[in-house]
């Protein structure tokens, strides 16, 4: 059969009526007519029911994945869209009564898209899951009210649980002051720079910038720089003189093996010669640490409403999280360990 679920919003309710039966709420509104507009459609689809009663079993103990609502109660309407039962049943104290209800009054919250969103869990790597572009969603994702958290420079918000440190939620990860960007004189100078941080298990980034004439056409300063990690075998104490991964800055050229092409490494004589070099990240203080589950999302500044992560952004902040951390107070101060894998073969 196919059915529509409507709940009341209980920010809508003035006058309370949310869980009481059609009785009830007729003497509290002195009103034979529901108020449709405090009503939302919460589902629409066809379910594998014979009736009412196996509707109201369904939503209770095995309900459709996707659904974001309550569990169907006291006060909720079932329409039945198909069949000699078509029409408006209220569910009522004991079983549902058939009602008149005006749905055009109720706002339609099966009809938002479903948003993708970098999901981060403590001691867990990120992942990227789809979920409804709905509010009851994102507290389902995150345990609870949500709390939404601005400390990049993108258009790009963490959200998490409103009350998580208060309910003593498992920390997860560290969220650092931002920092300047700090020019290395030499790319000798910034592998010394990188191989110091891995020994201690921190990891950098840095953009590293080749000169024009290193290629045979013209590109711009943002083609010809490219992202590059720490955490790149080249710069491990037991892998030296191995392979070093960027991506060019303009997306134009991803995941690119520069140790083949760069002068200062395997390039030879004729390869890509360093302009300069930026250190972008380092060891920086932590300005907050985020506990339980959160996820990040596109957060448009002239917009209300959350967009689907893109996948230069879902890349960035899935390697700026990748690696769970704990936590330990160290001379009175929080200290932070990566954990990383211990077997480091994959090759990059």
């Amino acid at each position: 059969m196919n059915i529509n679920i409507y709940q009341i919003d209980t920010e809508r309710d003035s006058k309370r009526i949310c869980f009481f039966g059609l009785d009830e709420i007729k003497k509290l509104t002195k009103s034979d007519m529901l108020d449709c507009t405090i009503y939302d459609k919460l589902f629409s689809g066809e379910v594998d029911c014979n009736n009412l009663e196996d509707v109201y079993r369904m939503f209770n103990t095995d309900r459709p994945k996707g659904y974001t609502g309550r569990s169907l109660s006291v006060s909720d309407v079932v329409e039945i869209t198909d069949g000699e039962s078509k029409g408006f049943y209220f569910c009522d104290n004991i079983g549902f009564e058939k009602i008149d209800f005006d749905n055009t009054y109720c706002k339609d919250l099966t009809a938002r898209e479903s948003i993708s969103v970098l999901f981060i869990q403590p001691e867990k790597k990120p992942r990227m899951v789809e979920i409804p572009d709905t509010l009851e969603a994102m507290q389902k994702l995150v345990g609870g009210d949500i709390e939404e958290y601005f400390p990049f420079k993108d258009e790009v918000a963490i959200v998490c649980r409103a009350d998580g440190k208060m309910y003593g939620l498992p920390p997860n990860r560290a969220i650092y002051a931002e920092e300047s960007e700090k020019e290395v004189p030499t790319y000798a100078e910034l592998k010394r720079i990188f191989r110091a941080a891995e020994r201690v298990g921190i990891h950098l980034t840095a953009h590293i910038t080749f000169t024009a004439d290193s290629f045979d056409k013209e590109y711009s300063e943002q083609s010809r720089t490219y992202e590059v990690s720490s955490d790149n075998k080249a710069y491990w104490s037991k892998h030296l003189g191995l392979s070093v991964f960027g991506s060019c800055l303009d997306g134009t050229d991803q995941r690119v093996n520069l140790d083949a092409y760069m002068a200062e490494e395997h390039g030879g004589a004729d390869g890509w010669k360093v302009e300069k070099c930026v250190l972008v990240t380092s060891e920086k203080d932590i300005s907050d640490i985020i506990v339980g589950d959160f996820f990040i999302v596109k957060a448009p500044v002239d917009s209300d409403r959350y967009q689907s992560l893109p996948k230069n952004l879902e890349k960035k902040y899935s390697e700026k999280f990748k690696y769970p951390e704990r936590f330990y107070r160290q001379n009175g101060e929080i200290k932070v360990r990566q954990i990383k894998p211990k077997e480091r073969s994959d090759a990059r």
